[in-house]
């Protein structure tokens, strides 16, 4: 870890106690759960691994944690595009991926596409869900790990379909930083140029000089600033604000109060690392 802003260092107890908290999570059954208790789940595995990866620390149980994904597979309860995810992606990151497990998400993956050319809903969503792109970007990530074929000018342009006027992604003539974010991570994983970026680049520039209430609201901003090769120009700010929002127990919280879990670990060393702190 490198010193590059003020007030940060590889002792800093923002950093030190990290991996250690992480650790701590990981549970008999193989995966991880931020709530120290039985099943783990998907999700916190998957933010645990990326974790410590980013920390540059490897996970002490790597073939539990790939036998955490590997047993649901078998028993058959890895039925979802969420669930396929966070299983390709850390079986891929732990150099696990079986032969059964990437038939199974070639098989499976192509009956989540939608009549817009995307993957999963997009309309009518629930509130909870941040982006209507989200699904379509964790299909097309687990095909690219798997060798499977997609249609790319169809997801060009089912993911073209959210922009906005004011250059951000977002349903219903809405723009949000979780949309514009998996927008252009699409993008950038697909190797698209889009001539609108700019506009988009302004949408970002924007917000980033407003309030930043919550944790994976700067995580998407921060990141699809990354994706159009631009770096954050408050990364002091940026800093300060994630620190605020670590725990005693080293862990990260949504935001300046609440409790630490992974998935807010997981962005907060994100944030720290593309602002120039890890």
């Amino acid at each position: 870890m490198k010193n590059k802003l003020k007030g940060f260092e590889a002792s800093h107890p923002l950093l030190r106690d990290v991996a250690k908290y992480i650790e701590g999570c990981h549970m008999k059954d193989g995966g991880y759960f931020f709530a120290r208790v039985e099943p783990s789940g998907g999700l916190d595995t998957y933010c645990a691994v990326k974790s410590l990866s980013i920390l540059g620390v490897k996970p002490s149980h790597p073939r539990a944690i790939a036998n955490f994904f590997l047993d649901r597979f078998e028993t058959g309860t890895i039925v979802d595009i969420p669930g396929i995810f966070f299983a390709a992606e850390v079986l891929n990151e732990l150099g696990k991926m079986t032969s059964g497990f990437k038939d199974y998400a070639l098989a499976k993956l192509p009956a989540f596409r939608n009549d817009a050319g995307g993957f999963g809903s997009y309309q009518n969503m629930y509130i909870e869900i941040p982006s209507e792109l989200r699904a379509t970007y964790r299909a097309i990530r687990v095909l690219m790990i798997v060798g499977g074929e997609f249609n790319k000018d169809g997801i060009r342009r089912f993911t073209r379909e959210f922009l906005n006027e004011d250059g951000g992604y977002g349903g219903k003539g809405y723009s949000t930083l979780a949309s514009t974010f998996y927008a252009t991570e699409t993008y950038k994983m697909l190797g698209l140029d889009v001539p609108e970026l700019t506009a988009t680049k302004e949408f970002l520039r924007k917000r980033e000089e407003e309030y930043v209430q919550y944790i994976e609201d700067m995580y998407w901003l921060v990141m699809a600033l990354a994706n159009l090769g631009e770096k954050t120009r408050l990364p002091q700010k940026v800093a300060e604000f994630v620190t605020m929002c670590q725990r005693r127990n080293a862990g990260f919280a949504r935001s300046t109060y609440g409790i630490p879990t992974l998935e807010y670990t997981f962005y907060a060393l994100s944030i720290l690392r593309e602002a120039g702190v890890l």
